[in-house]
């Protein structure tokens, strides 16, 4: 089990790759059209890693929008 989140390992591990991947494009993207962060995204994620498509669509649709994970404006 992960001590982070309370699911096995192999759960815990896409998550945890998305918002370093998130942490990485934010700055750089901010303010971007949400189908260029989108694309940014799938581009640096893995291609094995398995994330849903409306999870992506939400994150590309907050760093365009200037929002960061936890809500607060960067």
């Amino acid at each position: 089990m992960s001590h982070l989140s309370g699911l096995p390992e192999e759960q815990d591990a896409p998550r945890v790759v998305l918002e370093r991947t998130i942490r990485l494009v934010e700055d750089e993207l901010r303010g971007e059209s949400v189908e260029d962060v989108l694309a940014r995204l799938h581009a640096e994620l893995p291609d094995d890693l398995d994330v849903p498509e409306h999870n992506l669509r939400a994150a590309a649709e907050a760093i365009a929008e200037g929002r960061r994970e936890d809500g607060s404006r960067g």
